[in-house]
């Protein structure tokens, strides 16, 4: 409880649990689809932005928007070649954001000194205007989703189909590939990769584990991210780790557990 009286920890709580949560609802689109590869891309492409705008003086936040959207703009775009696939495109950028980024932090002594909070993020140091951010961001994407909702569904599942049914598969995509982006380019820098690709990844393959039901699976998933990112932060501050990698390694543990006694109820 004396913990919980430090502001700087509720404004943490806050902001670890509405990004875990909203990363987890997005993640379960991106099991679904079998775009895990894109999604990773997208931080490192993220945290290139943000390592740029410090390089070059602008608002880190602004340049790694413009860049994340940049590359859902690009792996959206149809692309067919016998030479190259789409994947292999993917993993050109992820290669390039990534080299690039560690040159932009090592020539700068600004970036330099906050290159481990790409990585690992800073949610200890949370602000308001940080809050204020992650929190329009998650209205606006809970508003995107609970209208097009059954439509994303469709897509993820079996998008063949629904473009067969006449649905514009593109453009859905699109919207989806644009939410997923805007949320890891507006989270990098409050979270860190680590955080925002871990949340898109493990509390969705929790939600898959325990449930069949679409809708269980988007609570369940939302549910595990907020409580491990609330526990995370607690076992970070009372062992003195780094925020972000105690969040992650509870994550994991939770999903361990579960698969576990998943795996021990389907023995009796």
């Amino acid at each position: 409880m004396e913990i919980l009286g430090e502001e700087f920890i509720r404004y943490a709580m806050i902001a670890g649990a509405v990004i875990g949560g909203l990363c987890a609802f997005l993640g379960v689109y991106v099991i679904l689809k079998r775009i895990v590869f894109l999604g990773i891309t997208l931080a490192e492409v993220s945290a290139m932005g943000v390592a740029a705008g410090l390089f070059l003086g602008v608002n880190p936040v602004g340049a790694a928007l413009v860049l994340t959207i940049g590359a859902v703009i690009l792996f959206w775009i149809p692309y067919r070649s016998r030479s190259v696939s789409k994947e292999g495109i993917i993993g050109f950028s992820y290669v390039f954001a990534a080299a690039l980024a560690v040159i932009l932090i090592a020539k700068n002594p600004m970036a330099e000194s906050k290159g481990l909070d790409l990585v690992s993020g800073n949610l200890l140091y949370v602000e308001t205007q940080d809050l204020a951010t992650v929190g329009i961001l998650a209205l606006c994407i809970i508003a995107l989703h609970s209208v097009l909702y059954r439509n994303f569904v469709f897509i993820s599942f079996d998008e063949e189909t629904a473009r067969a049914s006449g649905l514009p598969a593109s453009f859905y995509n699109f919207l989806l590939y644009l939410s997923i982006g805007l949320t890891v380019g507006v989270t990098m820098k409050v979270a860190g990769i680590l955080f925002v690709f871990g949340s898109l990844v493990v509390p969705p393959l929790a939600g898959l584990m325990l449930f069949q039901r679409i809708p269980m699976i988007f609570l369940t998933s939302v549910v595990f991210g907020i409580i491990t990112a609330i526990i995370g932060i607690l076992v970070s501050i009372t062992l003195d780790w780094p925020t972000a990698p105690s969040i992650l390694v509870t994550s994991c543990c939770g999903f361990i557990l579960i698969a576990a006694v998943k795996a021990l109820l389907h023995r009796r």
